[in-house]
């Protein structure tokens, strides 16, 4: 059996000019994965990110971190296959549509609360397949996507393999409900729980695919600060 590690990116600089980006707490995050893969022995044969620049900066921070020590850190490959769905598209397509039935509108931009009811109402709606926005990628397609990018890596890496993916919690969700079959309104309750630096693994052979373990955190919470702990 080979294991694949699904990593959601450090906290990205929500209301800021640049949100593809980590924030100072994104790169703590980071750091503290690190640490806790050098504690532990961890050792990957392979690792991969998406596109983006949250995803890519959280999986350079952990490999200098290994380098530094001497352990090996295999060279990074970029597969769009794990990229986050367009949730700007969504937004844009849909926030009209809610700007007259939701009070949180207003706030949107600037108080996480407001954001996380306004933007999860727009997401419920394009997962359920309410909407269909011209240029972007519905939930069926995204969930293809994400299922085409483990099937590369799981062809690319032999048996007894560690891979590691660093990625987003829209990617992770769908690899969730590949594993386990449920409904596709059950991501959305997924996805707004994985913290940001947080390891899901799973285990796979020629014939199987299975979750072993789900949003572990320790690695945050063993640092004492429950600011550490976070969801976008």
């Amino acid at each position: 059996m080979s294991s694949l590690f699904l990593i959601r990116h450090g906290q990205a600089s929500f209301g800021t000019g640049d949100y593809d980006r980590l924030s100072p707490t994104g790169i703590a995050q980071a750091e503290l994965l690190a640490k806790y893969w050098l504690q532990t022995g961890q050792e990957f044969d392979a690792v991969y990110a998406g596109e983006m620049k949250r995803q890519i900066d959280t999986a350079a921070t952990v490999l200098a971190r290994f380098r530094e020590v001497g352990r090996n850190a295999p060279e990074l490959r970029i597969l769009p296959e794990f990229n986050e769905y367009d949730s700007k598209g969504i937004l844009t397509a849909l926030l009209r549509k809610q700007e007259a039935e939701d009070p949180d509108i207003s706030r949107f931009y600037t108080d996480k609360k407001s954001f996380q009811r306004v933007f999860e109402k727009a997401i419920r709606r394009w997962i359920a397949g309410e909407e269909r926005i011209a240029g972007v990628t519905s939930w069926e397609d995204f969930r293809s996507r994400v299922a085409r990018g483990i099937t590369r890596v799981r062809q690319e890496n032999g048996l007894g393999k560690a891979v590691l993916v660093f990625t987003s919690g829209g990617p992770i969700s769908a690899a969730f409900q590949i594993v386990t079959g449920i409904p596709d309104l059950g991501t959305l309750h997924i996805v707004w729980h994985i913290v940001n630096a947080s390891i899901s693994t799973f285990a796979y052979d020629a014939d199987r695919f299975s979750l072993t373990s789900f949003n572990v955190r320790a690695h945050l919470e063993m640092a004492g600060d429950p600011a550490l702990i976070t969801y976008r």
